[in-house]
């Protein structure tokens, strides 16, 4: 997913397996896997997210991957809720978004700045960085059961 998804994909970094092995065994790094199961079947995996800290405050999101056949669902939200629990249990107090431009994923422009994150910088190459304060943030309602488990 991290080598073909293109439109819902903030950053395009690509990872190979053995990069998600090592992210995944990092203590570092969140690494969260999206499998959506809904009344339709099963949609299998539809989004990665992988984070890093930065700092005893910050995680940093590096990556934030969806498919597009998925969006518009709560899903986006359900996903941010599940990473800021995540950061939180690092102690973190803010996450960092990084939106870089391609040609391909302009849909995810405003992706940060729906979800509550303000702008932080502007790059010269159309990149933006965004922060959120998990001081601040307040979960977003979701009809989603989330269940968690072991990246397969």
């Amino acid at each position: 997913l991290t080598n073909r998804t293109n439109q819902f994909n903030l950053t395009t970094r690509r990872y190979s397996q053995d990069d998600i092995a090592a992210i995944a065994g990092d203590p570092n790094h969140i690494g969260i896997q999206l499998r959506l199961l809904d009344r339709f079947g099963d949609n299998g995996i539809i989004g990665v997210v992988i984070g890093k800290r930065v700092d005893q405050d910050i995680v940093e999101v590096d990556t934030w991957l969806m498919s597009c056949r998925v969006l518009g669902r709560q899903i986006e939200e359900t996903t941010l809720n599940i990473v800021a629990n995540e950061a939180r249990a690092f102690g973190a107090r803010y996450l960092l978004g990084l939106y870089i431009p391609t040609k391909k994923n302009g849909m995810v422009k405003d992706h940060f700045a729906k979800l509550g994150f303000e702008k932080l910088a502007e790059g010269s190459d159309g990149s933006v960085t965004w922060r959120l304060d998990l001081d601040k943030f307040d979960p977003a309602g979701s009809f989603i059961e989330v269940v968690q488990g072991e990246m397969a």
